[in-house]
């Protein structure tokens, strides 16, 4: 985070490309995250519908941006340790749950948009 200081260490083999690739994710991350933030705000403000659907299923992808940022924010800075101690632990639970999210909204959306 801004005001933790990390030790400068030797560029041996991958470890500037290691953290360089993490760093990369992570802005993906936020990149997607405040892309479905963006879209909840048209879906909630802009699309024309009877009683508070669309305001709901907007709200429920402003949240779900937001998941997916402190999601990103906290695997960075557990994958950013990790490399520090030179190891690796690739993700599972974490974005399943998160494409489990995705595919429940995304059939919100598809009700908002058939009826």
């Amino acid at each position: 985070m801004a005001g933790v200081k990390r030790p400068v260490v030797d560029n041996i083999e991958s470890t500037a490309r290691d953290h360089l690739a993490n760093e990369r994710t992570f802005l993906a991350w936020v990149r997607t995250s405040l892309a479905v933030v963006g879209l909840g705000v048209l879906v909630g403000k802009l699309v024309e519908s009877d009683g508070v659907v669309a305001e709901v299923l907007g709200l429920l992808m402003i949240a779900f941006g937001a998941g997916m940022l402190i999601y990103g924010i906290t695997r960075f800075e557990r994958v950013t340790a990790l490399l520090d101690e030179h190891k690796f632990a690739s993700a599972r639970r974490g974005p399943l749950v998160l494409a489990a999210l995705g595919i429940i909204i995304s059939v919100g959306a598809a009700i908002l948009l058939l009826v």
